[in-house]
């Protein structure tokens, strides 16, 4: 509104006063902010014709990232990460390189029954190694059968000189080499068995040998596969 002597109001601007004009978008009718002269920026990832943002698909490189998610190696993008659970380059339990489960021979850990039937096949075998637990198993079992043997040869003797023979005699000769394989275990060498002879120490020192844990992978006395 103007006052009558054409000066501009408080409340607005005289219309008989030219003034700047709206600008004109052209194929539009109508004005627009001058916020739309700003372009709008697309964010990476995001879809240019819907306006969405939409995942890379499999093996396709994310925008901005041509050098890789750690920098300075060129990568692609996985959308579907292993699930082998096993580290990369890895599809098996067992170590890389072609290296197998390890024998018996090897110091492998074995059970109650696999410790009897090592001890017995092996009973003249002096090479190769014995774990801890192929050693304590077969001197449970050594321990069971010699009261058995001796409960048997107090009610008859006879039968128990044949059970020595037949039980006895194989059960010694395959815990002195099997004691001889847990010594090659830690990596020591079997004459070590002879200080067992001495009185008090040498049965203390075995002792400590045969609890202690074998050499971490191969040592001198692997048997080869």
């Amino acid at each position: 509104m103007s006052t009558p002597d054409g000066q501009q109001g408080s409340y607005g601007p005289n219309p008989s006063q030219p003034g700047p004009q709206p600008s004109q978008v052209p194929g539009r009718h109508g004005t627009y902010d001058p916020e739309e002269d700003i372009p709008r920026q697309q964010a990476p990832g995001e879809d240019q014709y819907e306006g969405k943002h939409a995942a890379p698909e499999q093996g396709e490189q994310v925008p901005g990232q041509g050098a890789g998610w750690a920098g300075g190696q060129q990568g692609t993008y996985n959308a579907y990460p292993s699930s082998s659970g096993y580290p990369s380059g890895s599809s098996s339990g067992y170590p890389s390189g072609g290296a197998g489960p390890l024998s018996y021979l090897q110091g492998a850990p074995v059970g109650f029954v696999e410790a009897i039937r090592g001890a017995m096949s092996n009973i003249l075998t002096l090479r190769g190694r014995a774990s801890r637990s192929a050693f304590w198993w077969f001197a449970l079992v050594e321990v069971i059968a010699y009261i058995i043997v001796g409960v048997i040869s107090d009610a008859s003797r006879p039968v128990g000189i044949v059970l020595d023979i037949i039980i006895g005699i194989p059960l010694v000769i395959a815990g002195i080499t099997l004691a001889v394989r847990r010594l090659h275990d830690t990596n020591r060498t079997g004459w070590w068995w002879w200080i067992g002879f001495i009185p008090l120490v040498g049965g203390i020192v075995l002792l400590v040998f045969y609890l202690l844990s074998g050499t971490p992978g191969p040592n001198r006395y692997n048997v080869a596969r």
